[in-house]
């Protein structure tokens, strides 16, 4: 409970709101610093009351983790879809980094927004059941190539997923920082073919 009004379970919460705040506070997270931006703001974006944001969510804080959750469901969606049936190790990375590279393409506000307000300290906190089934999916596959021998095998399996994932996402945060023109997906090819020679034996 904020500013006095308790939080609506979300059972009882309209969707179509629920859409709109969500859609308006990326923007607004993406054009400022988490610490800058205010419910006010958020408010006027989403064309809703300050009272809606606090029976709605509670928290600037909460806002921001449903964004950040909803952005980072739809991208274990589609991954998870993409990464079905496909057996060799190259080509599920690979089909992993193109995946994660449209994304962004595709959801620049929502990139921006992860470098302007999500800090080191939210990454791994709070995963939906999503983000977990994404995980422990790509976790058992980089292992099963260190196994193999394939991958590297001198590092521990999660230090070898955050190598990947912290090429990948400095990749596409850049991109988004320097305002170049073109889409980093129709890179995928070359760009995976440096990240695939520095992380198998």
């Amino acid at each position: 409970m904020r500013n006095g009004t308790a939080v609506l379970p979300e059972s009882r919460q309209d969707p179509a709101v629920r859409q709109r705040i969500e859609w308006a506070a990326v923007q607004v997270f993406a054009d400022s610093e988490f610490h800058q931006v205010t419910l006010q703001q958020i408010a006027k974006a989403a064309q809703c009351s300050l009272q809606t944001l606090y029976r709605y969510y509670g928290s600037k804080e909460a806002l921001l983790s449903a964004c950040l959750h909803h952005g980072l469901e739809q991208l274990a969606e589609r991954m998870l879809d993409h990464l079905a049936g496909i057996d060799t190790f190259r080509d599920r990375l690979s089909k992993v980094f193109w995946v994660v590279l449209d994304f962004f393409d595709r959801n620049p506000q929502m990139g921006r927004m992860m470098i302007n307000s999500v800090y080191p300290g939210r990454w791994g906190s709070d995963t939906t059941p999503g983000q977990q089934r994404l995980t422990e999916l790509f976790l058992s596959v980089l292992g099963e190539g260190q196994e193999q021998g394939i991958l590297n095998g001198q590092v521990a399996t999660p230090i070898l997923l955050d190598f990947f994932y912290g090429v990948l996402l400095r990749i596409s945060q850049m991109h988004l920082l320097r305002g170049r023109p073109g889409r980093m997906a129709d890179q995928h090819g070359v760009l995976f073919d440096m990240l695939w020679r520095a992380i198998t034996v």
